[in-house]
């Protein structure tokens, strides 16, 4: 898959119906009390969706070299919504250990890389957050 392409695929991901359904939720609600929830309710599914959207987008690009991970880093998200997100993945991580691995280690390797950027510099993500950044 071209960087082109990867970008179309994780723009796709991240607005489409569902996931802005799931966004929106996210935002008017506490992830934590979304992941105790009843596993048939909306907001279980929600936080679900969320989480699952940004562990299939850290598989995709975790497959890049790392030279090509700083142009992604620079536009999306990922630090910021495991930050959103892991009280969530924290209580449910606790009845499957390896829930959000990928997602876990991708945020890992944007904080990395933001340690070697100056103090002034900020990324699309953090200085642009905006409807979509979810």
């Amino acid at each position: 898959m071209s960087k082109t392409q990867l970008l179309s695929t994780l723009y796709e991901m991240r607005t489409n119906a569902q996931y802005q359904t799931a966004e929106a939720l996210r935002r008017k609600s506490h992830v934590a009390d979304m992941a105790k929830a009843d596993k048939d309710s909306l907001e279980y599914g929600a936080i679900n969706l969320l989480i699952n959207t940004w562990e299939t987008i850290s598989i995709l690009v975790l497959e890049l070299k790392d030279k090509d991970k700083g142009s992604i880093f620079e536009i999306l998200p990922v630090l910021y919504m495991f930050t959103e997100l892991n009280d969530a993945i924290e209580i449910i991580s606790c009845k499957f250990p390896a829930y959000a691995a990928n997602f876990r280690l991708l945020s890992k390797q944007q904080l990395e890389w933001l340690k070697f950027k100056d103090d002034r510099y900020q990324t699309g993500e953090k200085g642009g957050m905006h409807a979509l950044f979810g």
